[in-house]
Order: structure tokens, then sequence, then C-alpha cells
């Protein structure tokens, strides 16, 4: 069986995630954990290394069982409603960081419910996924539940990518700007990126150019991921041992 196209994009975007979530958990060790006072690191982390189950759950599906439209939809039904809940910890972190004067909770509580109804949705509709002839996986998401889940996705999104376009502005450490570049970069990448699958459900836009685009983009994405956040740092480190030994 050949991989699909889409199952490697997820694949890439799950491994980038998961090392952006270690890098964020490793920095918040750094500066003392919980005994500093701040949950940001810790739930920073917990969204990255979450969201990167999340898209391991549509890589799998987009490597194994691509030809089995039932196991696919199976697969994309329980992704969202992990997704509806990773959302919801989106929503919080935006409160808990950029608006901490105001309760996350009523935002936080609407959000969940919002992803689970578009879960529901998603259960009813009974889409079947399939493999269009660019070896992409097209998610065949009906017209009328295209807005809700578009929203859902711009919310999930949208969330990290207005956290670390704040944090790019007041934060002080270098290395903490580079990050936070990265992250938006990527981020406003990916909200460009579901665009074209809404486009694609609302019938503006050719599917299979439409699949294609999106797998390359989201490629791209795991590897700027990866090259960020585990190339990179291993690099650094071994510059800098080598510049201690010499030192010495």
């Amino acid at each position: 069986m050949i991989p699909t196209t889409t199952g490697i994009a997820f694949s890439l975007s799950s491994i980038g995630l998961a090392f952006c979530g270690l890098w964020f958990f490793k920095a918040f060790q750094k500066i003392g954990g919980l005994r500093s006072g701040s949950r940001i690191g810790v739930l920073l982390s917990a969204w990255f290394l979450a969201e990167a189950f999340q898209h391991s759950i549509l890589a799998i599906g987009g490597l194994f069982f691509s030809h089995n439209p039932e196991a696919l939809y199976g697969i994309l039904v329980i992704d969202h409603f992990l997704l509806a809940f990773i959302t919801a910890l989106g929503i919080y972190l935006v409160f808990y960081i950029l608006l901490p004067n105001y309760s996350p909770w009523p935002a936080t509580i609407l959000t969940s419910i919002f992803g689970l109804l578009v879960s529901f949705f998603m259960i009813t509709a009974h889409s079947l996924p399939f493999v269009n002839s660019t070896n992409g996986i097209d998610w065949n998401i009906p017209r009328w539940l295209a807005i809700p889940w578009y929203s859902l996705l711009v919310l999930n999104i949208g969330a990290i990518f207005i956290i670390f376009l704040k944090n790019f502005f007041i934060a002080k450490s270098r290395d903490v700007k580079i990050a936070s570049v990265v992250i938006v970069v990527i981020h406003f990448s990916g909200l460009v990126n579901i665009t074209l699958i809404f486009l694609r459900s609302m019938n503006q836009i050719d599917s299979d150019l439409q699949t294609n685009i999106f797998d390359k983009v989201l490629s791209g994405i795991g590897l700027l991921f990866i090259a960020a956040f585990l190339i990179v740092p291993i690099a650094g480190e071994l510059i800098s041992k080598s510049w201690r030994s010499e030192s010495r």
C-alpha cells in the first residue's frame, strides 16, 4: 500500500509539533517549573503535545487506512472530539496569558460545547473520505458543515497565533522572540492552508488541487517545526560544547 501524501504530511507535522512541545517543556523546567509560579510553560507544552497527538491520528489514517472510507470516517470523528478539547485549551491560554483579569472559563466552556457540536455534526454527516487523483485524502466535508468546521479550526490555530504574536512584541529574550516568529509564521500558514479546505468544501476551487497544495504546505510546516525545535537546538548545543572545550 502506497502512503498518501496526506498521511506523510500529518506525520511530519505531528513530529514537529511534538518536538515543539518538548522544547517548551524543557524551557519551562529551566526557569524552575511550577516552582516559578507560572503554569504557562506546562500549558503550552500540553497544547503542542496534544496537537501532535491529534495530527498523529490523522497521520495513521492517511498511512494505513487510506483505502478504507469507513475507517477514515471513524478516525475523522475521533480526531474532532480531541480537537474540540485542544481548541478549548487554546482559548483558555488566550485568557490566561493575554487577559488575566478575566475568567477564562466561560469562553473555554463555550468553545468545548461548540467543538463537541461540530463533532456531533461530523457523526450525523457520515461523509466518507477518499483518496483522489493526487494520492491525497479528500475528507469530503459537506457544504452545510463547512462553516462551523472551519470556524473550529480557525479558533484552534488562531488562539496560538495571537498568543505568540503578542509574545513577540513583549518578549525580552532573543531566543523567545525567534521562537515566537517561527510559531507565528507557521500558524499563519496553517490558517491559509485550512482556508483552502474551506473553499474546497464550498466548491470554490478544484478538489485535487486543494489537497495537493494543502499536503505540501502541511509537510513544509512539519519540516519547519522539526528544523526550529530539533535540529537548531541540537546544533546550538554542539557548537556551545565545542566553544567551551576550545576555551579550556
